[in-house]
């Protein structure tokens, strides 16, 4: 049994700390004005009652303590019950008591038919699978080859090369596995490809004869070392000479030395001032300078440079014929051009050697060009190489493009090979769960042959409700029988003494579709229409509202079925009165806005005493909820008021919705109070002591005698629908009801209304 209820966050429940509802008791009586919050609780207990997929997240902050799925089940009468069960589906499903004992077969019938078509199900999904990865597998297959057979794209540019397999995609990949089956070694780059490509088909090879003239290139490394340490050694003339400090001094020797060639042919006249200046004491100091010493390393010089300038011209020369044969990426271009600016450097610095003998300096060997010349000679070898192994190096190259692409190909073909062993796998355990439910479906049937044959046939709970139908005068349609599923009876709505077979529920008042679907609900709260999952549950029952629209007949029969189910089991001790009749139930809930229902459903005769009455009132648009034991909410009298008051301070924007309500308690106060007071014992008693002189006399009487013959024209119940004042606008009812209590009663109703009079 549920023993506290939170409300919160939802509707016009507080949204911090929610609204408690403590000391539930088996039967709980609600009531409340339309959107006071009566429904919401309702609501969230039948919310409960749904699958945990089911329920709605609107209710994720509200909270309960007692219900327990496992041993109660939660049946909830509301709008969406009616829907439920004859707006959106006309056939109504038969109804059976808990001691029929036909109900479990039909529930194991029902089952078995639910179990074929689950199994059937099943078997469309193993299906689906086998067939989505059958698909897969196809589809990664094609992925595969198509993967592999691109790979091929990659030497589009090798046009002068033809792999084999080019008209078959599949013969490729199988191409592909084979190579794959030995380890590949090292793979080639495509850079590496691309150049081999090109070496082999792009170039016109030929064999080169020529190639770098070593003996020359040692004979000038040797001479560069000759020349070399002449150039690190200072050549001077004799420094004993008196005129030697004068040529070291003016820095004249060059100039000097070649002068002196000059005396020889011209005598004692100077070759420089052309004066008679020259004598034979002059001549012998310029011979001693230029001493033989002197003379032969300047002629040394002049001859290593000699010999090195023909050897570098030589050496050029053999690397121009390499030119013009060989000129691979123009290398040779290249170091020709190097070569000729190391050899014109190296003269240039021997010659200025020559002339100035007295300075050290340092020539560029031809080891710097070793390098690039070291590659040109194995260029030169690698071609010869190539050339003569022409055939075996395109087989070679063919060979590395396939170890290429394999290696390409390579992730892709193992992950496939992986992929399909889970393939191979599921299709297995697929088709064994296939032929596993083939045979479930077969047994199923059987089974369901052989319990057709033990059903049988009830209609207990729609005679019930035909009864019940006729005895209330409700002669318009009844529950018949529309067809057997099964051997199960379905029903529908059909006028009585017709052959039509179309139901007629939408054409019924709401007034009856409530009436016909609480019979249903009752019927249901007595038995069970799913014997297996709640037939050993106690029911929880939730009633809301379920007078709307009635007249007072239907109205008197519901409050009498739903006092059966709160009847009291005995009045023979405290325990029996606490406990219901029916041992099936153990919790109920009434929610009602109709004080007449309520006043009528929570008469204390004969009901279980184990009761709690609830008030629930919106304020500021927060509901709050208080409750009472052993007493009702309020005396008929001053709850009329405070409905009243309620209406006038808050629901006066709804337009004139509830004028109907507004006109009747409007009479039953002032019938009430004139008789309290003696001034007689209706309505029309209030207006005893009104001037009749005054105009608004005439408003009171029209006033009066609109709410006293639309009252009674039908009966003195609350259901009643009023034809005239429905069109007023509520303000006026209220200004003519206050004019009136001017004159009878202005303390009272102040203090009724809570509210000061303007004199």
């Amino acid at each position: 049994m549920i023993t506290s209820l939170n409300i919160k966050n939802i509707a016009t429940y507080d949204t911090v700390n929610g609204v408690a509802i403590n000391d539930l008791k088996r039967v709980n009586f609600f009531f409340g004005f339309n959107g006071s919050g009566k429904s919401t609780i309702g609501k969230y207990l039948h919310n409960l009652s749904l699958e945990v997929n089911s329920q709605k997240s609107d209710f994720n902050q509200c909270s309960h303590v007692g219900y327990d799925e496992t041993q109660h089940q939660i049946l909830t009468f509301n709008e969406g019950f009616i829907k439920e069960n004859f707006v959106t589906n006309s056939d109504i499903k038969g109804v059976f008591s808990l001691n029929e004992s036909n109900v479990i077969i039909d529930q194991q019938i029902r089952d078995e038919e639910d179990n074929v078509e689950d199994f059937k199900r099943q078997i469309d999904k193993y299906k689906a699978k086998i067939k989505a990865v059958d698909t897969d597998k196809d589809t990664k297959q094609t992925n595969l080859v198509n993967h592999c057979w691109n790979q091929r794209k990659t030497f589009d540019s090798f046009t002068k090369v033809r792999l084999a397999h080019s008209g078959s995609s599949s013969n490729h990949l199988n191409e592909v596995k084979r190579l794959l089956q030995n380890p590949l070694g090292t793979v080639p780059t495509i850079v590496d490809l691309k150049e081999r490509y090109e070496s082999l088909y792009e170039k016109e090879l030929k064999e080169i004869q020529i190639s770098v003239d070593a003996k020359v290139y040692w004979e000038l490394r040797k001479l560069e070392e000759k020349i070399s340490t002449l150039l690190q050694e200072v050549i001077v003339g004799n420094e004993d000479v008196n005129i030697s400090g004068l040529i070291q001094t003016l820095d004249s020797r060059n100039w000097v030395e070649q002068g002196l060639g000059y005396i020889e042919s011209s005598g004692s006249t100077c070759p420089f001032c052309q004066q008679e200046t020259i004598d034979a004491e002059l001549m012998e100091q310029f011979s001693k300078f230029f001493d033989e010493t002197y003379k032969q390393k300047i002629a040394e010089l002049e001859t290593l440079k000699a010999s090195y300038r023909e050897k570098a011209d030589f050496f050029i020369s053999n690397i121009y014929q390499i030119q013009g044969e060989f000129n691979p990426q123009n290398k040779v271009s290249n170091l020709v051009m190097a070569l000729k600016d190391l050899f014109d450097a190296n003269v240039d610095i021997i010659s200025y050697k020559i002339e100035h003998s007295n300075e050290k300096k340092t020539i560029t060997s031809l080891h710097t060009e070793k390098a690039a010349l070291s590659e040109i000679i194995k260029l030169i070898k690698d071609n010869s190489q190539i050339f003569s192994d022409l055939d075996a190096n395109k087989e070679t190259l063919l060979d590395d493009i396939w170890k290429y692409i394999a290696n390409n190909c390579k992730d892709e073909i193992d992950g496939f090979a992986g992929r399909r062993v889970k393939y191979d796998s599921i299709i297995q355990l697929a088709s064994h769960l296939k032929t596993y439910y083939d045979g479930k479906i077969t047994a199923a049937k059987q089974n369901i042959e052989s319990l057709r044959n033990q059903t049988a046939d009830t209609k207990e709970a729609v005679d019930y409700i035909n009864d019940i139908l006729k005895n209330a005068g409700f002669t318009g349609f009844e529950i018949a029988e529309k067809d057997k599923v099964n051997n199960i009876s379905r029903y529908y709505l059909k006028r009585p003494q017709t052959q039509n077979n179309e139901s007629i529920f939408e054409t019924l008042s709401e007034g009856e579709k409530n009436f016909i679907s609480f019979l249903y609900f009752y019927r249901l709260c007595l038995g069970t229409d799913d014997l297996q999952s709640n037939g050993n549950k106690k029911k929880i029952i939730v009633i809301d509202d379920p007078v709307s629209s009635l007249d007072s007949q239907a109205l008197f029969i519901i409050t009498t079925l739903i006092r059966e189910l709160i009847q009291r089991k005995d009045d023979s001790n405290k325990s029996d009165k606490q406990s219901f009749l029916n041992q099936n139930i153990c919790q109920v809930f009434i929610l009602t806005h109709n004080f007449y229902f309520y006043k009528e459903v929570s008469f204390k005769n004969r009901i279980c005493t184990d009761f709690f009455h609830f008030s629930l009132l919106k304020n500021n648009n927060v509901t709050s909820v208080s409750g009472q034991y052993n007493r009702k909410i309020k005396d008929d009298y001053s709850l009329l008021w405070s409905n009243l008051k309620e209406i006038k301070e808050n629901n006066l924007q709804n337009g004139n919705v509830n004028n109907i309500f507004i006109s009747n308690t409007m009479r039953r106060i002032i019938e009430s109070y004139v008789n309290f007071i003696g001034l007689g014992t209706d309505s029309w008693s209030a207006l005893l002591n009104e001037n009749k002189d005054l105009p608004n006399y005439y408003i009171k009487c029209a006033f009066v005698s609109t709410i006293n013959d639309e009252s009674h024209k039908v009966s003195a119940l609350d259901g009643i629908y009023y034809q005239k004042i429905i069109n007023e606008q509520p303000q006026v009812l209220f200004d003519v009801f206050l004019s009136i209590f001017k004159t009878i009663g202005k303390e009272h109703y102040e203090m009724m209304m809570d509210e000061r009079i303007a004199a």
